[in-house]
């Protein structure tokens, strides 16, 4: 089964959003991005994303042991 996901749309000026995060509103827990003008739930991640992210985090570990 695939899950859809509708992001919830609220306009929003980055000085606002600055201040948002600044005050404490905003964390970086907080699953939110600032696109266009636009504060944007982000989707969750899935278990192929999680999995492919892993998997490069592990890959660029070896690169740097391999080439300093």
């Amino acid at each position: 089964m695939t899950a859809v996901f509708t992001p919830t749309r609220t306009r929003i000026t980055t000085d606002r959003y600055q201040k948002m995060v600044a005050a404490g509103v905003i964390t970086q827990h907080d699953r939110i991005e600032l696109i266009e003008g636009e504060m944007l739930d982000r989707a969750p991640i899935g278990a192929p994303h999680a999995a492919l992210t892993a998997r490069l985090a592990q890959m660029f570990i070896l690169v740097r042991e391999i080439f300093g």
